[in-house]
């Protein structure tokens, strides 16, 4: 009976030291990722902890702080810290004996990736940028004889109801700028307006989910920035497009641009009549 209870007090023993040894093996690599250019913190950068033979032991993510915890255990290790479109820093033969802090880590932008990410498909491209994305209108997105509510259908985000009101993921308080300005044109009769600018004479929108200061407060769900397409061949040229089609579907428009070495005039017009089902 005696050497039960022995057995029984030496399996607790062992299992609280081993409790214990673990808690001391465990320890914490902690810091802090920010924006070398504006000071910032970087939410989402990736923290790789490697063995020295380059091996993913680990890793984690930076908070809204851009602060990160990761429990490791204790040995030499390679620690490599990356986020997107910014150059990613490495630690090397990092020796962590005890709690590790690598403390304010800066990361530089990389110039070549953040140049422009292009993704191509018949000439349309998304270039990624931290403020906005831009979505260069080509042959996939443009709806020959179409309108700007048609294009704007097809970026991301965006929606077009069968009314013509535009929202941005889901909020319709959207701000809408033709060439990086408030317009007229969308100020007087938003939907109308852009029912009437043809969709050729679109080259790019921008969308700008974080608007800074420099706008105003309307358009709190974000800015839709529609670049008009200017030709690039010095003198007069323009471009005519005609569509038809069945149920009642029909449309026009117009683009002239006349360039010289340093004018450049444009002007557009179009009209577009669709009868959607259920319309009378």
């Amino acid at each position: 009976m005696k050497n039960i209870y022995f057995f029984i007090l030496l399996s607790i023993l062992s299992s609280t030291i081993e409790a214990k040894n673990i808690s001391i093996d465990k320890i914490m690599l902690t810091g802090k990722v920010i924006d070398k250019e504006t000071k910032q913190p970087l939410e989402y950068a990736t923290v790789v902890v490697k063995s020295i033979s380059n091996e993913i032991i680990t890793g984690g993510i930076t908070n809204s702080n851009g602060e990160f915890e990761i429990q490791i255990a204790r040995g030499d290790y390679n620690i490599s810290i990356e986020f997107i479109s910014f150059k990613s820093k490495v630690f090397n033969n990092i020796d962590v004996s005890g709690n590790k802090d690598l403390g304010t880590v800066s990361l530089e932008m990389d110039a070549e990736s953040l140049d422009e990410v292009e993704i191509i498909a018949e000439k349309s491209t998304v270039e990624i940028r931290l403020d906005k994305k831009i979505y260069n209108v080509g042959k996939d997105m443009t709806v020959k004889g179409g309108t700007a509510s048609d294009v704007l259908d097809n970026v991301p985000s965006v929606a077009v109801d069968v009314e013509g009101n535009v929202s941005l993921r889901g909020n319709e308080n959207v701000r809408i700028l033709i060439n990086g300005k408030p317009s007229g044109l969308v100020g007087l009769s938003g939907t109308d307006a852009l029912r009437q600018l043809p969709a050729d004479a679109i080259e790019k929108v921008e969308v700008i989910t974080s608007p800074s200061a420099r706008y105003e407060a309307e358009g709190t769900a974000g800015i839709l920035n529609i670049i008009l397409r200017k030709g690039k061949a010095q003198g007069l040229n323009g471009s005519i497009n005609t569509t038809a089609g069945n149920p009642d579907n029909f449309g026009a428009a117009m683009n002239f641009n006349y360039r010289t070495n340093k004018v450049n005039y444009f002007t557009s017009t179009g009209y577009n009549y669709r009868n959607a089902p259920g319309n009378s």
